[in-house]
């Protein structure tokens, strides 16, 4: 039989190792941390349960559900549908409820457009409609073009106002990646939202009626064991096997785990490291040259367990002119143990990867206050979780350097959604990217 090694067990992995399983091939799936999931991963810290981040899932993904279904999860029982989003300016300005779901809430997704006047003024939806026709239209006629020019640039180009871009493209931006539209690539942000346009009526937001790891990612695993397949948590893979100019596996645990094939489905950071370690035992080290000059993106987030709710509802709310990125109210839906649970993206990231877990809590209580949110009086724990490699930024630039996953190093595919797919960022592309990977190693293990 033949075999496979899959590193990493993010989506990408666990994607790409099921699908592995499933055609017959032996797969061995190694994870360094001790739960599966990586950024879509739950777990506990120190007597708290918390997760890699706010993440929601996206109507209109079509790759992972289908698999998820394969995998015997039901999306309906995993997900929560919130079909809105809240946002709110801090200091008593505007706020506003946007429906984001045609088919399933017509009535709220019209109003949202039509109403919030305060928050978007009736002359800026105008100009957000241009900007939008006419950047979906560049990405799809010109993408190199967009990938130059960051969002910030092409909404002036348009026409779009400063009040706009503060109160509609910094959520969507910073709260959503964590890069404000000074710094966010113009490809990138029509990139999110291009591949839901042939599937618009199926547009909806969901959250996860459990830790990600529980309801999700275990799951897969799972079902990567009931077709012959191993998962191994705790084993780090340190570096690569090469001989004669083929990779035969990795060093993992102090031991030599060796297969057929290898797929490198981990972030971006530690796989550069990984393909590093190995150049100089390669013929094709050139290939690598532009993935291993993509910078990755940091990710800061607080959690909160409270003696009560924040919000009324768990829906997604963005904080814009404030550290509170996103942030979203979790206790009837994700962490249903705690009476107030509320789980914070930090925007900028980057200033909170050096502050103590004391400054980052009495920076978010501050803005949270200039939101109308009292945590400081409510607040019974809380973690900060931070990553300051968390995925490949999406600053102008980045999107011509992101590899294919079939490699010219015999014996090694990668996989990861930094790795050359549409979906930009996302867990759609995690799952697409894994799908890919196997393909290849089939294509490299058949006769």
């Amino acid at each position: 039989m033949p075999t496979a090694l899959v590193v990493g067990a993010g989506l990408a992995g666990l994607s790409c190792a099921f699908e592995l399983s499933d055609r017959g091939v032996e797969v061995d799936l190694i994870e360094a941390r001790d739960v599966v999931g990586g950024r879509t991963s739950s777990w506990n810290k120190r007597g708290m349960p918390v997760e890699s981040g706010l993440h929601r899932w996206l109507g209109f993904y079509k790759h992972l559900p289908d698999l998820l279904g394969r995998c015997g999860v039901s999306i309906d029982e995993m997900l929560c549908w919130e079909d809105e989003i809240e946002i709110i300016t801090p200091d008593g300005g505007p706020r506003g409820v946007i429906g984001l779901a045609p088919l399933f809430k017509p009535g709220a997704t019209i109003g949202g457009l039509v109403g919030n006047n305060d928050l978007i003024r009736p002359k800026d939806k105008v100009a957000l409609g241009l900007f939008f026709g006419r950047g979906l239209f560049d990405y799809t006629t010109n993408p190199e073009k967009l990938d130059r020019i960051t969002t910030r640039d092409y909404a002036l180009k348009h026409g779009v106002s400063e009040h706009a871009i503060e109160n509609l493209l910094v959520p969507l931006t910073a709260g959503i990646y964590f890069l404000h539209p000074d710094r966010y690539s113009a490809f990138g942000f029509f990139g999110l939202l291009a591949p839901g346009v042939p599937r618009l009526h199926r547009m909806r937001i969901g959250g996860f009626m459990g830790g990600m790891t529980d309801v999700m990612c275990r799951p897969m695993a799972d079902a990567i064991k009931a077709n012959g397949g191993m998962v191994r948590t705790g084993v780090e893979a340190s570096g690569v096997i090469v001989e004669d100019g083929r990779v035969e596996g990795v060093m993992g645990g102090g031991d030599e785990i060796r297969a057929d094939e290898t797929v490198i489905a981990v972030s971006l950071a530690p796989a550069q490291s990984l393909i590093n370690g190995m150049l100089a035992e390669v013929a094709e080290a050139a290939w690598f040259e532009e993935m291993l000059a993509m910078p990755s993106m940091p990710v800061a987030t607080i959690q909160f367990e409270l003696d009560g709710p924040v919000t009324d509802v768990d829906r997604t709310t963005f904080g814009p002119g404030t550290v509170l990125g996103s942030f979203c109210e979790q206790s009837r839906t994700t962490f249903r143990h705690a009476p107030g649970r509320l789980s914070v993206i930090l925007v900028p990231p980057e200033p909170f990867l050096e502050m103590t877990d004391d400054e980052v809590l009495a920076r978010t209580i501050a803005d949270a206050a200039r939101l109308g949110f009292d945590l400081e009086s409510h607040m019974t724990d809380y973690r900060v979780v931070r990553f300051p490699m968390d995925f490949y930024s999406l600053e102008p630039g980045n999107n011509l350097r992101r590899p294919p996953q079939a490699t010219p190093v015999p014996g090694l595919t990668l996989a990861g959604d930094y790795t050359r797919q549409k979906y930009l960022g996302s867990m759609e592309g995690a799952a697409v990217s894994g799908q890919r990977a196997a393909e290849a190693v089939l294509e490299s293990l058949s006769p």
